[in-house]
C-alpha cells in the first residue's frame, strides 16, 4: 500500500504560486521538502499555513539530503492537483481529530496507514462537494477559499424553506467573514489599519454593501468591501455618499475581487 507523506508549503515564499501554476499547467517540482523515507510512488498532501490541505501530489524521486537546508530531505514531486477549496485546519481537526499533526510544531510527516485512509476520505469527500461545511461554527473558522465558496452557494426552489434558509443564512455570515479576511487588517479604501483590535486578536474593520442583488440571498463578495469605520460612516452620511460609493464600486471591479 502507498504511503501518504505530509509536506507543508508557504505562501511569501512563493509555494503556493508555484502549487497553483503546476496545477495549470502540469509542472514539476525538483525538490521539496519531504520524510526521509519517501519513495518515489507515495501520495503526498501539501499543507499551506492559513488554508490547510492545499492539494495533492506524488512523489517523483528518492528522498535525499538537502544541501540548502542541513538536517532536511527532499523529493521531487509530480501530478500537482488543487483541492478546491482547500481544507481548513479546523475541519481537518473535525473530522480527523486522532491526527495528532495539526498541533504544533506541524512539520512533513507520515500518518499511519489508517489515518491515511480517513484523510484520503476527507480529501475525495471535498473534491466531489465541492463544498465545505457550512454550518456557524464551521464559517467561523473557515479558510478564505472556503468562505468564497460558501459565500456564491445558491438556493434552489426545490429546496424546503428551513434548507433555502440556512443557505441564505450561510451566505450572509461566510461574505462578511471573508470580506474582512480579505481585507487582512487593512481598509480597502484608504489603506489605512484598523483603528484597534477586538477582545478576539482580530483587527476591526467592517463590511460595506455596495449594491444590493436580488438573487435569492444576500449580495456577492464582489459588492462588499472592508472599511475602517471613518470609510464606512462615509459611505453611509457624508454629503458625496453617492460617488463615493461609486469609487468603492470601482476599486471592487479593478483591484479586489473578481465578478
Amino acid at each position: 500500500m502507498k504511503k501518504l507523506r505530509i509536506v507543508q508549503g508557504g505562501i511569501e515564499n512563493g509555494d503556493k504560486a508555484f502549487i497553483e501554476k503546476a496545477a495549470a499547467k502540469g509542472k514539476n517540482s525538483a525538490s521539496w521538502i519531504a520524510p526521509k523515507e519517501s519513495l518515489p510512488g507515495d501520495d503526498v498532501v501539501v499543507y499551506i499555513g492559513s488554508y490547510g490541505f492545499f492539494a495533492t501530489a506524488t512523489i517523483n524521486s528518492m528522498a535525499k539530503p538537502r544541501e540548502d537546508w542541513p538536517n532536511r530531505y527532499g523529493a521531487a514531486l509530480k501530478n500537482f492537483k488543487l483541492i478546491e477549496p482547500a481544507i481548513s485546519l479546523s475541519t481537518i481537526q473535525r473530522y480527523i481529530p486522532e491526527l495528532t499533526w495539526v498541533n504544533y510544531p506541524r512539520s512533513v510527516t507520515t500518518p499511519s496507514d489508517e489515518i491515511a485512509n480517513k484523510i484520503r476520505s476527507l480529501i475525495l469527500k471535498r473534491r466531489k462537494s465541492g463544498l465545505p461545511d457550512y454550518d456557524d461554527e464551521s464559517i467561523e473558522e473557515a479558510n478564505i477559499d472556503e468562505l468564497r465558496k460558501i459565500a456564491l452557494m445558491r438556493s434552489s426552489s426545490s429546496l424546503s424553506k428551513q434548507k433555502r434558509t440556512a443557505i441564505y443564512r450561510a451566505r450572509s455570515l461566510a461574505i462578511k467573514r471573508y470580506v474582512l479576511h480579505r481585507a487582512n487588517g487593512v481598509c480597502e479604501f484608504c489603506n489605512e489599519a484598523a483603528p484597534f483590535y477586538k477582545s478576539d486578536g482580530t483587527a476591526y474593520l467592517e463590511p460595506h454593501h455596495t449594491t444590493r442583488v436580488a438573487d435569492e440571498g444576500p449580495d456577492h463578495p464582489s459588492h462588499v468591501i472592508g472599511l475602517c469605520p471613518n470609510c464606512h460612516r462615509r459611505a453611509h452620511y457624508s454629503d458625496d455618499a453617492k460617488s463615493f460609493n461609486e469609487q468603492l464600486k470601482k476599486i471592487l471591479r479593478s483591484q479586489l475581487e473578481p465578478a
